[in-house]
């Protein structure tokens, strides 16, 4: 049987069973594995997700990589590879499991199918040093070596196919000796919802969190958080309070899938509604979404929904808040810093135009190839590896 490996460096759990298109491949007829490399390249991350009560995927191919010797024994005792799905970053553990897996023989498929927009980094030598060094020791020396490995060790390692969602996405395809057109991971949602039904318009706002508060995100970098609980709610909130005043709709809360509000226990964002796990859903039938600069933008963009764009001062200070003013840009807006207006004067409606062109653009650039089919992600890609 053909068989394909995806290498990762984050928790298996349902959501990524589903993304990755697993069971795509094993309808096709292909024995899947998963070489999750967590345990051995993060393992305070490891220890969190267990920690907070995720819980793993049951699935028979999945295999957690706790050290260089286990990555070693499974390469020994492995059946031909065919290609392997690299999903993982260019760490010093990552990069040493990508090249092994190349010295199988096994083609290396690459994906830039999670595109979003990336501010310009900061032009001078010193001002880059100076944010590193401002990380404190472990971060920084992190840092300094995710950039030797990215820089120098990577690109030795070359793809066979790239795996492409929009025009940004195109760097990657010039590295790899074949292409792959598709489009992201969300908008294989977005396909499934426009069948099940007409685009909505009910009486309400969708927030979309993003966790800035207790991430992962911040666990693998060894780093706080960019937003403390106390202040960052409290100015949400209120802004979402007056929003809702002002439009006169319901406000609800679209939780980020990882997210440990439950667990927690507190009420974080007071008496808004908030549901898990149905983000495209609740995008489809608002009126209008509030955000920052998570992927989910794309949804309101496929599915022509009004953006507002806010921000604070902790978020403006980091680069989250370069990150937002550039996803924001992009749609024709500004973000509106919560810190430095009262909510209850900002014009709410004003805020509800929408530039199509600007949508249609980031569409074509981030979202999806121009032409590649409207068939799921994944079978777009087996096609392509059948055929070869």
């Amino acid at each position: 049987m053909k068989r394909v490996v995806y290498l990762i460096e984050q928790p298996f759990d349902d959501r990524n069973f589903e993304r990755f298109g697993i069971q795509s491949w094993i309808d096709r007829q292909w024995d899947v594995e998963v070489w999750d490399l967590t345990p051995w390249a993060h393992p305070r991350v490891w220890e969190d997700f267990n920690g907070r009560g995720h819980g793993l995927k049951k699935f028979a191919g999945y295999i957690p990589v706790a050290s260089w010797r286990a990555l070693e024994a499974k390469l020994r005792s492995a059946a031909t590879i065919r290609c392997f799905v690299d999903l993982t970053g260019e760490g010093f553990q990552s990069v040493r499991a990508k090249a092994a897996l190349k010295r199988t023989g096994a083609k290396r498929i690459v994906c830039a199918v999670g595109s979003i927009p990336v501010p310009d980094h900061d032009t001078t030598l010193i001002s880059r040093l100076a944010k590193i060094v401002s990380k404190g020791p472990g971060a920084a020396w992190r840092s300094l070596s995710a950039a030797f490995f990215s820089r120098v060790v990577a690109p030795r390692i070359p793809a066979d196919w790239a795996v492409i969602s929009g025009t940004e996405s195109m760097t990657l395809a010039r590295s790899s000796l074949g292409v792959v057109k598709a489009h992201n991971f969300d908008y294989d949602i977005y396909l499934k919802l426009m069948r099940s039904g007409p685009v909505g318009a009910e009486d309400y706002v969708v927030f979309i969190d993003q966790d800035y508060c207790f991430h992962l995100e911040f666990v693998y970098m060894g780093t706080p958080a960019v937003v403390t609980a106390e202040r960052y709610f409290p100015v949400i909130c209120d802004a979402l309070d007056a929003i809702s005043a002002a439009l006169g709709l319901e406000i609800r809360i679209a939780a980020h899938p990882r997210a440990s509000y439950e667990q927690r226990q507190e009420p974080f964002f007071r008496k808004f509604r908030m549901e898990r796990g149905r983000t495209a859903e609740m995008i489809k039938g608002c009126r209008a979404v509030v955000c920052h600069d998570s992927t989910a933008i794309q949804y309101a963009v496929l599915f022509g929904k009004p953006a507002i764009f806010v921000t604070t001062d902790e978020l403006s200070r980091a680069y989250e808040g370069r990150s937002i003013e550039k996803a924001a840009a992009e749609l024709g807006k500004k973000p509106i810093n919560l810190d430095r207006v009262d909510p209850r004067a900002v014009d709410w409606r004003e805020e509800l135009r929408i530039d199509f062109e600007k949508y249609a653009g980031y569409r074509n650039k981030y979202v999806k190839t121009e032409g590649s089919p409207e068939l799921p992600l994944w079978s777009i890609v087996i096609d392509q590896v059948d055929q070869t």
